[in-house]
């Protein structure tokens, strides 16, 4: 327990002691979003159909107004066809396991301006790409980051709405490594919750 409260107390020089929770939820509509599959170092690019999604995040703020924690999200119907007219993916799914740092800015008393940078993992989940070649899944970093701003509701909610872009750098191994990357330009609409 002394071990502890020491560590503790370490803590409170970076802000800790003042840190304010936030909760939230997001839909996130996809825009502009590529899908570039095949031998890795050779992938060509192809665009995918309407794309949406649903992200969690969860953080702290501090004192400078940085916030640290977590956004885990998921992207729905991943769908492309080829030139000719070939699925490519067909309505798969890409989990993306992403930290959120963010700096946020008060321009007035009920509004807030921020600017976020989500590194993290995504893995794709597909049953077939190009020339029909099975496979599970790929997987790789993914990088994101946008603008937005936060408006509070009350003193402890609040709606934001965010624009930004996000890419995925996933391969796929099984016969060969193939590359399955994804990216979109990246929408938020959502609202959450301080504690």
């Amino acid at each position: 327990m002394r071990k502890l409260i020491i560590g503790l107390m370490w803590l409170v020089p970076l802000g800790l002691a003042h840190a304010q929770g936030e909760a939230g939820v997001n839909l996130l509509p996809m825009v502009l979003g590529k899908v570039a599959t095949g031998p890795n170092g050779h992938a060509t690019a192809y665009p995918l159909d309407a794309t949406y999604g649903v992200g969690l995040s969860v953080g702290y703020r501090f004192q400078a107004g940085v916030s640290v924690g977590l956004a885990p999200q998921v992207v729905f119907h991943l769908s492309a066809k080829d030139d000719g007219g070939y699925s490519v993916l067909d309505s798969q799914k890409e989990y993306d396991l992403m930290a959120r740092i963010a700096y946020t800015y008060s321009v007035v008393p009920k509004i807030d301006v921020y600017a976020e940078f989500l590194p993290g993992y995504a893995i794709v989940t597909y049953n077939q790409i190009v020339l029909g070649n099975k496979a599970y899944l790929a997987n790789g970093i993914v990088l994101g980051g946008g603008v937005g701003a936060a408006f509070a509701l009350t003193d402890r909610f609040f709606a934001n709405a965010s624009v930004g872009y996000q890419q995925g750098f996933q391969k796929a191994s099984y016969i060969r490594v193939d590359d399955v990357q994804t990216k979109f330009v990246r929408l938020a609409i959502g609202g959450g919750v301080k504690f």
